[in-house]
């Protein structure tokens, strides 16, 4: 019996022993795994990051000012009606693209067409008494003629010939023509008045706005469509008075309209107010844009860059290069592969670039793509790309 439980025993630790191997071996290939992927996870830590650099050159600069301004059309015309009446069509809708004499809406004409036709009966009927009226008159000349002969041979009394003379008078008077006269102004005023209930395009351009509708009556008093010519646009900015000196009219300045593009428009300077706003006590000027491809709208923000002095041989970076770092502003300096924060003291600047006053030299390095995702001593890759150098407007 002392053998069977030694055996029994014997059997209960080899079970244990099985137990605990076969466990270790199904732990292993586990904890060789989380080994393995730390191991990988630390390698993607310390992977460079990329980046495009530019190097600092030395380069002209003009300084400029940014003012604010809108852009309306180049032309704004409502269309509002002469006379009342009520609407037949509108053949127009906004966007729509209008030329100079197209039909925009039609009124009702009937009323003016039955005053047409009187009118023109009444210019009929004047013509008639006025081929009368030269009947009469010639048959008053050949009797006043004859009545004459016969008093001269003392046949027809002295009354006669004042009878027959004031005949004639009356038939000469030209009472006739005047009223033909009278008739065709007439027709024509109804003519032209007919005229007033058709609307018509006085420019050629886009309808801005519409507000009647086929059915509705409409009065004189306000436009009823509202048409722009945006083929040019016309941008409306305040100058302070220390600056407005430094610009003429006829100059060509730079436009930046962000809604639009991201590249600046060129516009000319078109007028500039001889006196300034008595509340803003700045000087409004008007700036003319060509707009062939329709990119400006009327009531867009424009942003007017105006040059007021150059800078030469100074530092120069674009402008994406610098950093706002708090109350602070900072480049990132690429050496030996690794970001290094430099901070820097900025100076003027134009649409693209900006000089740097100190903190870097030049032919240093400085992430220009990609500086808002390192940090100071990041190790950087640089890779090819556009900002590799400064834009060309502001080099020497």
């Amino acid at each position: 019996m002392g053998c069977k439980l030694v055996k029994k025993r014997g059997l209960v630790q080899n079970r244990w022993w099985c137990f605990f191997l076969g466990l270790t071996l199904m732990v292993l290939p586990l904890a060789g795994w989380g080994c393995s992927k730390e191991v990988v996870s630390g390698e993607q830590e310390i992977r460079p990051v990329p980046v495009q650099v530019v190097t600092v050159t030395r380069g002209s600069i003009t300084q400029n000012i940014t003012l604010a301004g809108k852009i309306n059309p180049y032309l704004e015309v409502g269309i509002t009606p002469k006379v009342s009446g009520k609407v037949v069509s509108v053949s127009v809708d906004v966007g729509d693209t209008v030329q100079k004499g197209q039909v925009l809406a039609q009124l009702d004409t009937t009323d003016i067409e039955a005053q047409l036709r009187q009118a023109e009966a009444g210019l009929t009927v004047a013509q008639v008494n006025q081929q009368l009226a030269a009947i009469t008159l010639e048959n008053a000349r050949v009797n006043l003629e004859r009545v004459k002969e016969l008093h001269n041979q003392g046949v027809v009394s002295d009354k006669d010939l004042e009878m027959a003379q004031m005949a004639f008078d009356q038939a000469i008077s030209g009472l006739a023509d005047a009223q033909v006269k009278q008739a065709e102004a007439g027709l024509d005023l109804i003519k032209n008045q007919l005229q007033n209930f058709t609307l018509t395009a006085p420019i050629s351009g886009m309808v801005a706005s519409r507000t009647i509708d086929p059915g509705e009556m409409v009065m004189p008093g306000g436009p009823v469509i509202t048409l722009v010519d945006i083929s040019r646009v016309v941008v409306e900015c305040s100058v302070p008075e220390g600056e407005v000196n430094r610009i003429k009219t006829g100059e060509k300045i730079k436009i930046r309209v962000p809604a639009a593009a991201a590249e600046p428009f060129e516009g000319e300077i078109t007028s500039i107010a001889p006196a300034a706003d008595p509340v803003s006590k700045s000087f409004p000027v008007k700036i003319q844009i060509a707009n062939s491809e329709q990119l400006l709208k009327p009531g867009m923000f424009a942003e007017v860059e105006l040059a007021t002095e150059a800078f030469n041989d100074v530092l120069i970076l674009p402008k994406e290069a610098v950093v706002d770092k708090g109350d602070m502003q900072i480049v990132y300096v690429v050496r030996d592969g690794r970001a290094y924060e430099a901070k820097v003291k900025t100076g003027a600047s134009d649409f693209n670039s900006v000089v740097i006053v100190e903190g870097v030299q030049a032919g240093d390095q400085v992430v220009a793509v990609g500086q808002n995702t390192v940090k100071d001593q990041t190790a950087v890759e640089i890779v090819p790309g556009a900002a590799t150098t400064v834009s060309e407007g502001a080099k020497s």
